[in-house]
Order: C-alpha cells, then sequence, then structure tokens
C-alpha cells in the first residue's frame, strides 16, 4: 500500500340465462379464453422487448493445461486491478483481483486493511478503464475485503473474451499440489498503472500462524513492494493462489485461495466453485 501525491440505474361477460350449460363445456370455454387473452397479453412492441437484456457474464480466466510461466504471466493482468483509496489524510493505492460476479457487477477481492482506512475512490482495470467502486464487505475473520465494481459495456459487446475482465480461475487439484518448486508470481500494480508489476515467488510455508494477520498465511519468497496489498498471487498454469497481505525482511504473507473463498462466502453466502480433482 503506498500514498499517491495526487488524485489523477374488456370483452363483454357471457349471459347463459336460466339454462344450465354443462360444467365441461364451460371450463374448455373458459380455458380457451384464457390462452387467447394471454397470447395477446404477451405481445411486445419491439422497444420493450430490447430493454429486457440478460444478465452480463464475465468469464473465468482458462488456466493453461501445463506450466508455461511466460504465457500465464501476459494472460493474467485480466483478473488484476489497482484501487485508488481516499484516506483521512492522503490518497493511497493498492491492487486486487476480479473474484465473482453479482447481477452484472464485478467483486473485487482485496486486502481487507486497504479498505478500512479509506475509502474506495476508483478501479483501474488492465486496460485502463476506470470505474467507481463500493465496498461492500470486509470479513470479520480475515483480511480479506470485496469492492462492486460496473464494468461500462456488457459482455456480450465484447468480440472476443479477451477484451474483457476475467474472473481469477480456481483450482483445487493444482493448489493442493504446489510445493517449493512450483513456480509462482504476483501481479501488483503501480501508482499510475495495472497490473504492470510482475515478481517472481517460491512457496515456503503453506500455512503459517501470523498474529499480525490472525489466521494462518502462505509465506512466499520476496518482499511485497508498495502497493501489492491485495494483489493476486498466480501459479505457472494462471489460476489464483492467494492474495498478498504484507511483507518484511525477503518474505511475503499471502492468504490462500480457499481463505478467500471462505471470506467471501462470509460476505456474499456461497462459496465459488474450483475446477477439481480429474476422475481417475
Amino acid at each position: 500500500m503506498r500514498q499517491k501525491q495526487h488524485a489523477p440505474h374488456t370483452a363483454p361477460p357471457v349471459i347463459c340465462g336460466k339454462k344450465r350449460i354443462p360444467f365441461a363445456w364451460f371450463l374448455a370455454g373458459a380455458i380457451m379464453a384464457l390462452f387467447a387473452f394471454a397470447a395477446a397479453g404477451c405481445e411486445q412492441r419491439p422497444s420493450e422487448q430490447t430493454a429486457q437484456t440478460q444478465p452480463q457474464s464475465f468469464p473465468v480466466l482458462e488456466a493453461l493445461d501445463g506450466e508455461r510461466l511466460q504465457e500465464a504471466k501476459q494472460m493474467t493482468d485480466r483478473c488484476c486491478v489497482r484501487l485508488d483509496v481516499a484516506g483521512e489524510e492522503a490518497e493511497y493505492y493498492g491492487s486486487g483481483v476480479v473474484w465473482d460476479e453479482r447481477d452484472g457487477r464485478l467483486i473485487i477481492a482485496t486486502a481487507g486493511h486497504l479498505l478500512k482506512e479509506g475509502e474506495v475512490l476508483r478501479v483501474v482495470f488492465y486496460d485502463g478503464t476506470v470505474t467507481p467502486g463500493r465496498t461492500v464487505g470486509i470479513s470479520a475473520s480475515l483480511d480479506v475485503g470485496f469492492v462492486e465494481a460496473e464494468w461500462p459495456e456488457t459482455p456480450a459487446k465484447a468480440d472476443t473474451d479477451a477484451e474483457i475482465p476475467a474472473l481469477v480461475s480456481l483450482h483445487q487439484r493444482r493448489f493442493d499440489t504446489l510445493d517449493a518448486y512450483s513456480p509462482l508470481f504476483v501481479m501488483a500494480s503501480t501508482p499510475d498503472g495495472c497490473a504492470d508489476l510482475i515478481l517472481d515467488a517460491s512457496l515456503l510455508e503453506r500455512a503459517w500462524y501470523r498474529e499480525e494477520f490472525g489466521s494462518d498465511v502462505m509465506i512466499l519468497s520476496g518482499s511485497a513492494q508498495e502497493g501489492a496489498s491485495g494483489a493476486g498471487v498466480f501459479d505457472g498454469c494462471g489460476n489464483f493462489v492467494g492474495l498478498v497481505l504484507g511483507g518484511t525482511q525477503g518474505q511475503t504473507a499471502v492468504l490462500s485461495m480457499e481463505q478467500v473463498n471462505q471470506a467471501g462466502a462470509e460476505i456474499y453466502g456461497s462459496l465459488r466453485g474450483t475446477e477439481d480433482y480429474e476422475a481417475e
């Protein structure tokens, strides 16, 4: 997290008389009339039909089928954002990832402490698109917070999926098999960019309790840079591994993919699905 120096929604009734009509005839006539009325009522003017749009649908990043680090680095920027935040005394910034989607709004996951200290001014995406952001909630048990942002166009208008943000890819089996030899990298932001600071890393500890974060964290090699709070950590296939919380003395503390999912369920009431183990 680093301070910035400047801030760059009727037909008449049928009378049967005294003669009784068999109930079956009456019922059949009523049903036919009802269908005719419904068919007439469902007809809409063209303008009314156009106004009814389908919910937006952003793609999940399609991860690689094998570890290709350089290619993974080039494609995961679509899942990343920079968050500009107004603090009590100055503006500062951090990073985040496109976690999920609700009713056409993108859900950004980031470090909770980034949101506790100020109000989100803007969300900056990988292609330079800038939108307002609104803090939705901060987990009570983990240092994770969520921000909602509106993408200016519907995904259907994009010529290809590559022109719009993508939700991070979650893969349980690959996450479970991470070890010290697994290539990892952090996608952090600079004051004037988004996901433009890429830091190589490796796994040192899968779960180590750190009192300052109040939970177990993953420990990666390498120091977290300024503005890396909330940055996404990815594996060599482009799958999401976790969120950066902070770092010191050549090590970086990260909340795992599973913990971020837990925090999301706390705020939104549901877990995101993951690509799981392949059938034997």
